[in-house]
């Protein structure tokens, strides 16, 4: 299946929607991504790896949200 083809076909089964841009919402994932890393680099300096790492990939996760809208 194409890649077009798939697209309109999870748009007709209401599974994903085309949305304005937003510079707010923008702003707003931007934020949470910075307070995640932050949350990363105290869990990291204090030897908490493995919650470092969850707060990392959300770090990510929010920048790229954020640069959906």
């Amino acid at each position: 299946m194409k890649k077009q083809d798939f697209l309109n076909k999870v748009k007709k089964e209401g599974k994903i929607e085309l949305v304005e841009p937003s510079e707010e919402i923008c702003k707003s994932y931007l934020r949470k991504a910075d307070n995640c890393l932050k949350s990363a680099k105290l869990l990291l300096q204090n030897s908490l790896y493995e919650n470092s790492i969850s707060m990392t990939y959300y770090a990510m996760y929010n920048s790229l949200i954020a640069l959906f809208f």
